[in-house]
């Protein structure tokens, strides 16, 4: 099975003109700019706040038609005590596509430096108003100078406080370095997602041991696997704590440790698509946490996972226990992204995600007790890993 790799990359000056950007925070680039996501289809059910971008994905197929152009948003709350609950109470993925004769786009007469096709927006679109904190529809707006939108009460308050208050009313006034900064703050920091192909010997030493369920797991040492790096000290802890499928991430991540997501939808790929599990424990039950596919009822399928270490990208302060955290975050999608004939507007389909953490016997007992300050002679190690 091909799978694709994401990796972060700093924001550069093409990125900024780029209509399908693969990307983490910021606010989202809407596939159809007339048609932006609405706030109550992305608000927590938690706290009733707006979600925010965590990241859109640009995964366009060749059938159907209808998903020529086509773009996978994912929204999380951003208070951590609301993820002490199901990821589909405070997440959302939602999947929107075009058809490649559409309303908005046209294609350009000319090739980029990789031979791709060029898009632009056709003259006549009109874009439609958006928050100004988080990018979700703006259906509001202030109202003394009716020039700043926003999705939510809540966004319109936290916007007068950061700086829109003084700005308020005065002519050709514009919001303050400052003022813009504390709007940056309340969203996940914008990074480019680029991607390669997983290599061949990564996948090939996954599936060896897959196909060997029977075996007696001598090929996977624990103390040559473990996320913690084992020392003379106890190394026995992780021999009898660390379970199969953590050394199988493990050892199928090593390669390319700092991979934030892992892509397996692919028109090439006849194969049953599976997640990377973190561990045994927790895994997703079709009809149960993956319902049939509301529109056509087709039994949705895993398209792509989040993984770890995309946490590292978004300043969350991992030493407060209460902050977001995840082992990693399933995508599935209605394998026929059913859903109109893509020559109009744009519409959104919410399909599922699930989240897996790390279980305690997955990651070792030791482990955990160096996560809550125990130290037990490995904190320093911890304090390294990319996980």
């Amino acid at each position: 099975m091909t799978i694709t790799l994401g990796y972060v990359e700093p924001v550069d000056d093409e990125f900024h003109s780029e209509l399908f950007p693969s990307k983490i925070g910021g606010k989202p680039r809407w596939l159809d700019p007339r048609n932006p996501l609405d706030v109550d289809q992305a608000q927590c059910d938690e706290c009733s706040k707006p979600m925010t971008l965590l990241m859109q994905l640009y995964a366009p197929e060749d059938e159907p038609e209808s998903a020529f152009h086509r773009m996978l948003y994912v929204f999380m709350c951003r208070n951590g005590s609301c993820h002490r609950f199901s990821a589909s109470r405070c997440m959302r993925v939602f999947r929107s596509q075009m058809a490649e004769d559409n309303e908005v786009y046209l294609e350009k007469e000319e090739v980029n430096d990789d031979d791709d096709v060029v898009w632009a927006l056709k003259k006549q679109v009109q874009k439609a108003a958006v928050c100004v904190v988080c990018g979700l529809a703006g259906s509001k707006a202030c109202s003394k100078c009716r020039k700043r939108t926003y999705c939510s009460r809540e966004h319109q308050l936290a916007d007068w406080e950061s700086g829109h208050r003084s700005q308020c009313g005065s002519a050709g006034a514009k919001p303050t370095a400052a003022h813009r900064l504390k709007l940056r703050r309340m969203v996940y920091p914008e990074q480019v997602i680029v991607s390669e192909e997983e290599q061949q010997q990564a996948a090939a030493d996954l599936s060896d041991n897959e196909d060997d369920d029977d075996s007696d797991d001598e090929d996977i040492k624990a103390e040559d696997m473990a996320l913690v790096p084992v020392t003379n000290e106890k190394a026995e802890d992780s021999q009898v704590e660390v379970d199969k499928a953590f050394l199988l991430f493990q050892r199928r991540i090593q390669s390319d440790p700092d991979q934030v997501l892992r892509y397996a939808r692919s028109a090439d790929n006849d194969e049953e698509r599976q997640p990377l599990f973190v561990s045994d424990d927790g895994r997703p039950v079709a009809g149960d946490h993956v319902p049939d596919c509301e529109k056509c009822g087709a039994a949705r399928e895993f398209e792509m996972q989040i993984m770890p270490q995309m946490l590292n990208h978004l300043s969350i302060d991992s030493v407060d226990p209460t902050s977001i955290d995840w082992g990693t975050l399933l995508i599935y999608t209605c394998p026929k992204s059913c859903g109109g004939d893509g020559h109009g507007a744009a519409t959104y389909a919410r399909e599922v995600i699930y989240r897996q953490n790390f279980s305690s016997q997955g990651i070792g007992e030791k482990f955990v007790r160096a996560m809550h300050g125990d130290d037990s002679g490995i904190t320093r190690q911890i304090e390294s890993l990319t996980i």
